[in-house]
């Protein structure tokens, strides 16, 4: 069903053409010829029974004299004659009016969305119906099976006009029909039309989300649904500028709907109705589609946009947009002084006010003996656009791109002239020289055909770009992982320091070298690769491409325009030989590299891996030895050129050795555990901080059968620790260790043997009690290895566990031990709950080091725990406890019932994670404490 402002715009035009043509005829009416003194009571467009034939059907008061054929019948579509796949050749009578029915089959269907006009003459006599129902979905009534005709629900968009044929109804009597709601409320009760085979069913009054049943003569013949299309036309400033533009602004709208995948039709109407523009998409499913009209007059304003979905006729419409005259445009630069490097890529933003278009200028053709002009377009309307001018490519007369745009906004070059243009023949002839270059940006268009006229361009904004001498800083050598994805487009490079990028010069054999090259004036020659040259997809093949890599005694001709190398050489060749070079243009090694590029910070990250590096010797080429260390010199050097007038060059020496990892033993010689959760084995490597290990634990005693495999991170230090549960396993039981490289290779690390003794054990019991905030007293500890007593506060049960400590004891050595004062690290200025919790002292220093080392005691995979209630109180002025002091020795003597009376709160106190028995400890805290030590074995996995 369409809207009905688009149904009147097009029945005006079709009512004018047809009128016109037919004038003096009146529709529905006419002479006494073939169709003389017939109506039409109902015209429909559906679908036959078949289900497959587009068919118009009009129904009349009467039969006609004589019988219609297809050239007797004339379509007007939106108001247009006989359209394509709709001329009168094209369409097949199958009733031809004389028993009061016109009906023709259409070589297409027409959408819900179209408005229909059908014509029917013989002579000078003609009936007309207009603004035909178009249909969408067509529900056939069948005879009754097994005393039922139902065939089954439906789903219908609400605006939807459904068609019910009745084959048989125009032979009957106009039988009935009945729409109701499933709950048995009526909401429609008619009768076909006399000579019609059709009803029509409009949908927009009705509920979504209700059930409707459809009954033809008291027969349930179908049931739909309702649903909403949910069809949405919304003004948003993130597509266009908004509800209230001016006539530069874009005009655009988001539509949305819930079902996706079919087309709809956006026409642009003015304040007279009139149609400006139609667009057509098709529309995504719970996704924003923009509809871009770009700028309009104001003269037409105030505009609107109606969306129609072609598939339902469903229509749906934008709120008013307003218009209005565009002040003056205004652009600017920002900053205005633009600074950079000779050979690199130069950010010239322009901002823009009321305009979308500027013309820019660089140069003078007069001061600089070069100028280059562009028209700049903010296509995408947020006010302003950022130039790249490429000043190693400027001066090449347009053969290579030297200005372009980031994102949806658009530059053309108008022209680039002057002496230095027409002087440099290409790429490796000397670039811009540095300096300072005057630029300067003016709103409108121009029709200019020669820079000159910009000498004296009336400018709205004047700047400076300012091009220094490019310059070879520094390189540094890093190790990655040997899987390590670089150019990873989800995690920044700097990121990865610290996690899998670490600063070393000693790379184990197969893990990624990278080289963090710092060097201005690049940036130009790995633009234009990436820009011009067709067989470059990505900043490193622009870089090998931009690059010579190729060895200078294989080939000493072969460089590159730009003069850019990188040559890495084995240096450990013996005396009197040449270095041996790695050719990174061809071959295994190509594929070794990758670049991430910095280039705002004159950064180059050059990552190789090792595994793939063919060093080239002659016609014997040799790979990076996985049994012996490999010296490597790396040098990256600007050459005497196009870039610069000297040669600059930087290098960094490293070394390649075999991979290996070595186990912690203790002084037996063993990989000991405890039978228990929670227990670490690790060892140091060579390998690359944030390579993935697994250490392999496998049992020797067939009674007592086990492998377990848990992974851990090399750390930052090159040491790393697993972390098993043995806890299911008997004291006693002896088994094999070994370190498992990132590919599982077993022979990463030499196999040591392990042994589990019985697990530590530890109690702990804490009273309530009152403090001045400072301290917390323990009553009593049993540790059987030693350790610490450890004070964590609430926070440890909102799952802080380093967090949540604010004090720890001394050492303690193994044994028992009571009323343990412990000094909080800062004094509590309120009340809080207490956490002890017992802690091994695994690092064997005596000193509590966790969270990085000393984890608690455990219990069935749990921390031992025991909690109380502090309560905190100001201590008394000094000025008035001085008096009282003679006085206090009678209290004292009341005060010791009290003490022999906690004595059996504190046995009461006493307590392990699976006990949970204590003042303040419950079930929570038991749960809580297990979450805690299960973070502290991630964290120490990590």
């Amino acid at each position: 069903m369409t809207g009905n402002s688009d149904k009147v715009r097009s029945l005006i035009l079709t009512a004018l053409m047809v009128f016109s043509v037919f004038a003096g005829t009146v529709a529905f009416s006419g002479g006494a010829a073939a169709v003389g003194n017939v109506s039409i009571e109902q015209a429909v467009e559906y679908t036959a029974d078949d289900g497959d034939t587009p068919t118009v059907e009009l129904a009349l008061d009467q039969g006609t004299d004589s019988s219609i054929d297809n050239t007797d019948i004339t379509l007007y579509v939106d108001g247009n004659e006989n359209p394509d796949n709709y001329q009168s050749d094209d369409l097949s009578v199958t009733a031809d009016g004389q028993d009061g029915r016109i009906v023709f089959e259409l070589p297409q269907d027409v959408e819900p969305n179209r408005n229909l006009t059908v014509k029917v003459d013989d002579g000078d006599d003609s009936i007309v119906a207009e603004d035909i129902d178009v249909t969408s979905q067509t529900f056939t009534t069948t005879a009754p099976v097994d005393g039922s005709a139902y065939s089954g629900d439906n789903n219908v968009f609400r605006g939807e006009v459904i068609a019910v044929e009745d084959t048989d109804a125009d032979t009957e009597d106009g039988p009935s029909i009945t729409v109701e709601e499933d709950d048995g409320g009526v909401v429609t009760s008619d009768a076909y039309t006399d000579n019609s085979e059709v009803y029509v069913v409009e949908t927009g009054d009705l509920d979504t989300g209700e059930s409707y049943n459809v009954s033809v003569d008291g027969e349930k013949q179908e049931s739909f649904t309702l649903s909403d299309l949910n069809l949405q036309v919304n003004i948003d400033d993130d597509v266009g500028d908004g509800a209230n533009i001016d006539d530069t602004d874009t005009l655009a709208v988001n539509v949305s709907t819930n079902r996706g995948g079919e087309p709809a039709n956006a026409t642009l109407f003015n304040e007279d109705d009139e149609k400006v523009e139609t667009q057509v998409k098709n529309l995504q499913a719970n996704n924003n589609v923009v509809f871009n009209f770009g700028s309009v007059s104001d003269d037409d304003s105030p505009y609107y946009v109606e969306v129609t979905d072609n598939q339902t006729g469903i229509t749906s419409e934008s709120d008013q947009i307003n218009v209005s005259e565009s002040d003056e445009g205004d652009v600017s630069f920002a900053p205005s002084t633009v600074q950079d490097e000779v050979g690199d890529v130069a950010n010239i933003t322009v901002q823009m006010s009321n305009t979308e278009d500027a013309v820019l200028n660089i140069g003078s053709t007069n001061d600089d003996n070069y100028a280059i002009q562009g028209q700049l377009e903010d296509e995408d309307g947020d006010g302003e656009v950022t130039v790249q001018f490429n000043s190693y490519t400027a001066g090449t007369n347009s053969d290579n791109t030297v200005l372009s745009v980031a994102g949806d906004d658009d530059v053309d070059v108008i022209l680039e002239e002057g002496g230095f243009t027409e002087s440099r023949g290409g790429l490796s002839d000397d670039t811009l020289e540095a300096g300072s270059y005057s630029i300067n940006v003016t709103a409108g268009t121009t029709t200019s055909d020669d820079l000159s006229s910009s000498e004296s361009f009336d400018a709205d904004a004047v700047g400076t770009l300012r091009l220094s001498e490019n310059s070879v800083e520094n390189m540094r050598i890093w190790a990655a992982p040997s899987d390590a994805d670089i150019d990873d487009d989800d995690v920044d490079v700097y990121d990865r320091i610290g996690e899998n990028l670490t600063q070393s010069d000693n790379i184990a054999a197969e893990d990624v070298v990278v080289h963090e090259i710092q060097a201005s004036g690049i940036e130009g020659a790995l633009e234009h690769e990436q820009e011009d040259n067709t067989d470059v997809s990505d900043v490193t093949d622009a870089f090998i491409a931009a690059t010579d890599t190729t060895p200078d005694r294989i080939n000493d001709g072969d460089a590159t325009d730009s003069g850019l190398r990188l040559y890495v050489n084995r240096t450990d060749v013996g005396a009197n030989a040449d270095a041996n070079p790695v050719d990174f243009s061809d071959g295994a090694s190509q594929s070794a590299v990758t670049v991430v590029d910095d280039a705002d910070n004159n950064t180059y990250f050059v990552a190789v891996d090792t595994s793939d590096v063919v060093f080239t010797d002659g016609n014997n080429p040799d790979t990076i030895s996985e049994e012996e260390d490999t010296r490597i010199n790396a040098t990256f050097t600007i050459r005497e050129g196009a870039l610069s007038d000297d040669k600059t060059s930087v290098s960094g020496l490293y070394r390649t050795s075999e991979r290996n990892a070595d186990l912690n033993l203790d002084d037996d010689g063993f990989v000991t555990v405890s039978a228990a959760a929670g227990q670490e084995v690790g060892g140091t490597t060579n390998v690359a901080p944030g390579s993935e290990l697994e250490v392999e634990m496998e049992s020797e005693n067939d009674a007592n059968p086990f492998v377990i495999r848990p992974e851990t991170d090399v750390g930052p230090n090159g040491t790393y620790t697993a972390t098993a549960d043995f806890s299911d396993y008997s004291a006693g039981t002896n088994f094999t260790v070994e370190t498992l490289d990132v590919d599982g290779d077993t022979d990463f690390s030499d196999e040591e043997d392990g042994r589990i003794v019985e697990a530590e054990t530890a109690t702990v019991s804490v009273s309530d009690q009152e403090s001045d905030g400072s301290e917390v007293v323990v009553d009593s500890a049993q540790l059987s290895d030693g350790g610490f007593i450890v004070i964590h506060d609430g926070s440890l049960l909102e799952g802080e566990v380093a967090g949540s400590v604010v004090g720890n004891s001394e050492y303690l050595e193994a044994g028992s031990h009571e009323d343990v004062t412990i000094t909080l690290d800062e004094p509590m200025d309120e009340n809080f709950t207490a956490i002890a919790m017992p802690h091994l002292d695994t690092n064997g220093n005596e000193a509590y080091d966790f969270p990085d080392a000393d984890g608690p005691y455990t219990e069935n995979g749990s921390a031992v725990t025991a909690s109380a209630n502090v309560t905190v109180s100001a201590e008394p002025p000094e000025t008035e406890t001085e008096p009282p002091e003679t006085e206090t020795e009678p209290p004292e003597t009341e005060t010791e019932p009290p003490e022999t009376e906690t004595e059996p709160m504190d046995t009461e106190t006493e307590a392990t994670t699976t006990a949970a028995e204590g003042p303040g400890f419950t079930a929570a805290i038991a749960l809580i404490a297990l979450i805690a030590a299960a973070l502290l074995a991630v964290r120490r996995d990590n």
